[in-house]
Order: structure tokens, then sequence, then C-alpha cells
């Protein structure tokens, strides 16, 4: 999974590198530099790739290009860089795996860099990172008590620790909770340790499995047995994701949904699951090999090249509010429609008129003689400037309550319109 510390502490050393940092690499590769990077990939991939007999052959595929000539008019670095990848993804479906042309980042990384200095990095990424809520976007409660999290990144708890029981126990007292990772990239486990542990039981429970190959070394990740605030086991949690969902919000999402704690929203996710480690292959090229293998107790498998599966599959714009209604379903009883109707006002005011139209027609569905569901809906369509729609609304509601001047008023201003 990535680290965002080992990218965030990369990024501020790039961006404070002096301007006189040369380049060792030539801006174009010969025959026998494009040969001798494959065999130090293909090595890398025989001891270090999670899977031996996929690392088998990808190395295999990679040499038979080789001996074919399908690299032979490729001498631009970048261009060769993306070409690798793009074979080596092919076979293995892994998208942790990257071949990179980044000559200032390993010359940078080859400097030596005291303690006071490392530390000052360390002390600035922090700043940086608190700069962004450490990717704690937004917390609110929305109508029906309903906890709404958005989460872009997994910060390191060793910087993110405070602001992520700060949310936490500000949504402590909802009665479901959906936390959005439509937009979530991944991050560190410390993260996933500690946002699980608020959704499972005191006693820890295992999370993941992790096997790496080179060392036949074995660890684990669990819960924490304590944590600062309420524990939200029993409540009701949606975990909203995308085709962007990616590699520590893929591991958070698999381990919560197959211990039956999570029911998850949107669309299927990248499908990154295995630990990633970069490696320098010269003073040019690097590659990312995912290392150690990531194995959940309860399925035995994980979601490498196949993405995390919703429990309701729907488009990512709709994954907001189809995970809203059905925790309004899962958590109120009583004048249900009512809540509804608030719900989609709120969309409404904030210009989320698909939102609110996808509420008031779920209205309408459970309340079909309710004429103010009707009204609502026909509202919604006017918003959104579909006066078909709209009119048949309006008629549905006028129907239900003849009396209405407000309905007929709405009606006969949409027919001046047509």
């Amino acid at each position: 999974m990535k680290t965002y510390f080992k990218w965030m502490l990369l990024l501020i050393v790039l961006v404070t590198v002096e301007n006189t940092i040369a380049q060792h690499a030539k801006s174009t590769l010969t025959s026998q530099e494009k040969t001798a990077l494959i065999s130090m990939i293909q090595e890398h991939l025989k001891t270090s790739y999670v899977d031996k007999d996929i690392a088998e052959q990808m190395t295999a595929s990679v040499g038979k290009h080789l001996e074919q000539k399908k690299y032979k008019k490729i001498s631009d670095p970048i261009a060769f860089s993306k070409t690798l990848t793009k074979d080596l993804q092919y076979i293995s479906k892994d998208t942790h795996l990257n071949v990179r042309y980044e000559p200032k980042r390993i010359a940078q990384r080859k400097r030596i860099v005291s303690k006071e200095q490392q530390l000052k990095m360390e002390q600035r990424m922090a700043i940086k990172m608190g700069e962004i809520n450490y990717g704690f976007n937004e917390v609110k409660i929305l109508t029906g008590n309903i906890g709404y999290l958005n989460l872009s990144m997994f910060a390191d708890t060793k910087y993110a620790h405070d602001t992520a029981t700060a949310a936490m126990k500000f949504l402590s007292n909802t009665n479901a909770i959906i936390i959005d990772l439509r937009n979530n990239r991944g991050g560190v486990p410390s993260m996933i340790q500690l946002l699980s542990s608020y959704f499972t039981e005191v006693t820890p429970v295992l999370l993941s499995n992790f096997y790496e190959r080179k060392t036949a070394s074995k660890t684990q990740l669990y819960t924490l047995s304590h944590i600062d605030g309420k524990r939200k086991s029993n409540t009701p949690l949606y975990i909203l994701t995308s085709k962007q969902t990616f590699s520590a919000a893929e591991a958070f999402t698999y381990s919560l949904k197959h211990y039956k704690k999570a029911i998850v929203v949107g669309e299927v996710t990248k499908g990154g699951a295995n630990r990633t480690k970069r490696f320098n292959l010269n003073d040019a090229f690097s590659i990312s090999i995912p290392y150690i293998q990531s194995t959940h107790p309860i399925t035995k498998g994980n979601w490498e090249g196949i993405g995390v599966l919703p429990d309701i599959q729907t488009f990512e714009k709709e994954a907001l509010v189809k995970a809203y209604i059905a925790a309004i379903h899962k958590t109120v009883n009583r004048n249900k429609n009512r809540v509804f109707n608030k719900i989609g006002y709120d969309f409404l005011q904030e210009k989320a008129v698909a939102n609110a139209i996808i509420v008031f027609k779920e209205n309408t569905r459970l309340f079909p003689n309710d004429a103010n569901t009707w009204d609502s809906l026909g509202e919604a369509y006017t918003a959104n400037k579909d006066t078909d729609n709209a009119l048949r609304a309006y008629e549905k509601a006028l129907s239900l309550a003849p009396d209405s001047h407000a309905v007929k008023a709405m009606i006969q201003k949409l027919k001046s319109t047509i």
C-alpha cells in the first residue's frame, strides 16, 4: 500500500532541491541500456514480487518482447518506462507495479541527509499534511442524524491521530455513518487500524495477514483494543467507492465489508491490494514492486486486480444519495415521508438537483398517495428544467389534492412555457 509519509517527504525534498542538481541520465537510450534495464527488472521481479508464478510470466514476457525487437525504436526514456509498465501490468493486472523514469528523484535520494535535516523535513511534511487536514475534508451530520465523513487519504496516525479521533467523536451520536472514499487513493496501515477499531468490538480483530516472499516473513494487522471515544460496532456503516478508490482505502473497505460491518456503495474499486516498495534500477529508472501480499482472514484472498465489489453497485455520482437513502431506510421508522422530503429539499438548496430527484422519487414510491411527495418531485423536475416530468408529477399531486391552488398555479405556469 502507498505510504503518504514517504510521498509527502519526497515532495518536500523535490521542491527544495537546488536547480543545479544534474540530470544524470541521457535523453535517449541505447539498445545496451534498454537490455540492462530489462535484466535488472527481471531480477527484482524474480526475487521480490509477491507472486512467484506471475513474476516468472512477466520476466519471460518482457524478455520475449526484447528478443522480438518490440523496444528497438523506443529511445525516449519516459516512453520506454510507460511501455514496460503497460507490458508488466498486462500480465500481472497489478496497478501497483510501475516502472518510472525519475533521475531527479533518484539523485536526491542519494544525497546524504543529516538527522537534523531529516527532522526538519519531517516537520515540514507534517505541516503540509496539516494544511489539508490529513485528508479529513468534511465531517457533518445530515438530516435524519446520519453522519458523513469525506476522507481523501489514510494519513499516518503519528500526525493525524487527533484529527481522526475528533472526527469520530463528532459522529459518535449519529444513527448511521457514511464514509466517502470515492476520491481516496490510499495511505498507511495505521489509519486503517485506527478507523476500523471504531466499527469493531473491544477484542482486537484481525484485519489482514501479510506475507513477504523474499524473506518468508509473516505479519498481521489488528484493530486496537483501546480508542478515544465511543465504538460504533453496531451502527450501520456505508462506504462510498469509485473506480479511483485505491490501496489502503480498498483495504479498509474490503476488510469491513467481509466482517459484515459495512455496506459498500458505488463502483468497483481500482484493485491494488499488496504492499509496495520502490527500487532504484540505476541513476534514472526505478520500479515499484508489490513485495508483501495481503490476505483477509475471512476470504483467504484479497482484491488484487479485481477491486472491491460494492454491495449496492451504482455510478460514482449517485453513490452518496443511494447510501443516504439506504441509511434512512435502516434507521428511520416514523415520519419517513417527512424525513425524505426534508432531505430532498436539502439537496435542492445545495443545487444537487439530480440527487433531489432521486430522493423525491423514492418518496413517491413509498408514499404514492401523498400529494405533497408528488408536489416536491414536481418542484425538483422544474428546477432541472424537465417540464414534461414536472407536469406529470404536479398532475398526480392534483389528482390527490384537487383543491390545491398552488399545484394548479404551477401546472398553468408550466403549460404556458410549452
